[in-house]
């Protein structure tokens, strides 16, 4: 059915009164919606809908205390003064969870989820120890060391008896630049690196520091002797000769360590060795 048109309005006095019922529509629905807002904005400060309960695990280093302060801090107040950011529906899990990456390098991942009405759950997990970074050169006594992941990641300041536990790395890294949250080698050279060492403790070749002054790579070993390369061909291509020496038995560093100064692998098929000057 058609609308019935008023005879006697004409054309322009058609277009205002429409446009005035269109503002009319406009009002009623924009004042409707700021209801609903802040109707929803009230009770999202409700205890009904507020987090009452959050489980914090997964933390061995960090206190669970240290975790819940944060969550509390990034949970108080409103987003836009209007909704509230402790509601459990609507919390700012990937705020929080950026906070606790942020002040604890400790930690290498965050999981926030919700366990239940009102509930949320935090499982932190944290970085493992797996080698550490020294601040001096390879060749000073130094107490003051940080611990490295399995992934190269330099995070946390190491007890002074970790020296002897955990392989040192040295180098790479401006001592008057701040360590924490940096990389000793990129995650991938690292590893390989590692790989190597692997290697060399499976013939009875215990490494015990690592250097790399940003062209040659010094790995000590326990027995005395150090190994010099680079990465101008692959470390696995550079390592084969030494391994293939050692298995035939054409070098014995285990009874010749005491007059082996370094072993160098930076020539193409080559072993150089450096004897000590007696």
């Amino acid at each position: 059915m058609s609308a019935i048109r008023n005879p006697n309005l004409g054309p322009s006095q058609l277009r205002t009164k429409r446009r005035r019922l269109f503002f009319v529509r406009l009002v009623i629905i924009i004042f409707f919606l700021l209801v609903v807002i802040f109707g929803l904005a009230i009770f999202s400060g409700n205890e009904k809908v507020k987090i009452q309960t959050i489980i914090v695990s997964g933390n061995t280093t960090i206190s669970s205390d240290a975790i819940l302060a944060i969550a509390n801090r990034d949970m108080t107040g409103r987003y836009g003064y209007l909704f509230a950011k402790n509601n459990f529906i609507i919390f700012p899990r990937f705020q929080i969870k950026e906070s606790i990456l942020k002040e604890f390098k400790t930690v290498k991942d965050v999981n926030i989820s919700w366990t239940g009405w009102q509930k949320i759950s935090i499982i932190i997990s944290e970085r493992r120890p797996h080698s550490v970074w020294c601040r001096n050169d390879i060749n000073v006594v130094e107490r003051e060391c940080l611990f490295v992941d399995k992934e190269g990641y330099i995070y946390s300041q190491a007890p002074t008896f970790s020296g002897s536990m955990f392989i040192k790395n040295y180098g790479n890294i401006s001592t008057s630049t701040d360590p924490l949250g940096q990389y000793f080698l990129p995650t991938k050279t690292y590893i390989q690196i590692f790989t190597l060492i692997d290697n060399l403790d499976q013939n009875n070749l215990k490494v015990i520091a690592v250097s790399f002054d940003g062209f040659d790579y010094k790995f000590v070993l326990e027995m005395g002797p150090t190994i010099i390369f680079n990465d101008k061909n692959s470390f696995d291509s550079s390592f084969a000769n030494l391994f293939s020496a050692i298995e035939t038995k054409n070098l014995d560093l285990i009874k010749e360590a005491d007059n082996i100064n370094y072993i160098d692998l930076r020539f193409d098929n080559k072993i150089v060795i450096g004897k000590k000057i007696k």
